[in-house]
């Protein structure tokens, strides 16, 4: 029996950023001691899963999107629970609140999430403490986006000096071109802003890997035109962010705005995926988007991925997710094999 399944109708009838605190408090706990959780939920790694993206090794193929973990509190616990990378955040160069709540919705007959959370964050300051004071066990990426109210010219200054102060401590770098939740970030999607901004990036020469994260609706022929204005100055991208499109939606929450996550996008990551992987081959692909079961992770592995991240899956599913589908990873490789 799936216990959180029989649970997960009490779980919801709580707020859903009130359940998130919950259980972020509670993974909180282990994040400097995650052994614990690694015995009770049996999670082990396993050398066939392992891959290389420049210079960083992850244990494994499956991690957790930017967002669940924003403040940096229990990056461990998660990777305790099978992921092979925890990427934290967004951070923003000063602490941010976000929008008003209440700012998240879930959607359950679509198993999707609506969220304008509006980047909240405790800044670079204090994430850089945090991450000093409770070293990373498991791979970690650092999701930067520029802070509320700011022009193009003053996102691009703030974001390369967040690179530069911070980069120590992340495995990767995420540069976060497409939240939908404020007001401005989607425009350093456009080439002339993204051009200067990883210029300036590139310039700090820093050893970890430069991931950019596009958004899910962004037009595939631009986005084709864009990376290969700007080829040489980072090392993969991120597929995708959330989108503001509603189409074929059932539940009651549909009419909120923000960002809309889960498994109404993930036919679209896909497709983008796909074609990114046909353009770039040689380009390292994170998947992002719907992710729900180790079949899906695995279509979005053999469609060019060479990361796959979760999210929503991860709040509907619960957290036995990651080892299962790490499970089914390595039993289908091994299969190849005989």
């Amino acid at each position: 029996m799936d216990w959180y399944k029989v649970a997960r109708p009490m779980i919801f009838a709580i707020d859903p950023e009130v359940d998130h605190r919950l259980v972020g408090s509670g993974l909180k706990i282990f994040n400097d001691h995650p052994k614990f959780l690694k015995k009770l939920f049996y999670t082990r790694k396993r050398e066939v899963l392992k891959v290389k993206i420049k210079n960083v090794t992850f244990d494994s193929p499956i991690g957790i999107a930017a967002g669940f973990d924003k403040k940096a509190e229990f990056y461990n616990s998660l990777g305790a629970l099978g992921a092979g990378f925890v990427e934290i955040g967004s951070v923003t160069r000063h602490p941010q609140k976000g929008n008003p709540k209440k700012r998240v919705f879930r959607l359950t007959e679509d198993q999707g999430i609506i969220n304008r959370m509006g980047l909240n964050n405790v800044g670079i300051e204090e994430t850089k403490s945090r991450l000093k004071n409770h070293p990373a066990q498991t791979k970690l990426g650092i999701s930067i986006a520029p802070g509320h109210g700011l022009e193009s010219d003053e996102m691009i200054q703030e974001m390369i000096g967040d690179v530069r102060d911070i980069h120590e401590y992340a495995d990767y770098i995420a540069l976060n071109l497409s939240c939908p939740n404020q007001v401005g970030v989607t425009v350093l999607q456009q080439l002339e802003v993204l051009r200067p901004l990883l210029k300036g990036i590139s310039q700090l020469e820093i050893d970890e890997p430069i991931f950019c994260k596009f958004g899910n609706d962004i037009d595939v022929e631009e986005l084709k035109h864009n990376l290969h204005e700007v080829e040489g100055l980072f090392d993969g991208v991120i597929l995708s962010n959330c989108s503001t499109k509603r189409d074929n939606l059932i539940s009651h929450n549909q009419v909120e705005k923000g960002g809309l996550s889960g498994k109404p996008i993930f036919a679209r990551s896909m497709f983008l995926t796909k074609q990114i992987h046909a353009e770039f081959p040689d380009m390292p692909i994170i998947y992002s988007g719907g992710v729900f079961t180790p079949e899906d992770a695995q279509l979005a592995l053999k469609t060019g991925a060479s990361l796959v991240e979760v999210y929503s899956g991860f709040i509907y599913n619960g957290p036995e997710m990651i080892e299962k589908i790490n499970r089914h990873l390595s039993e289908q490789i091994l299969l190849e094999k005989i």
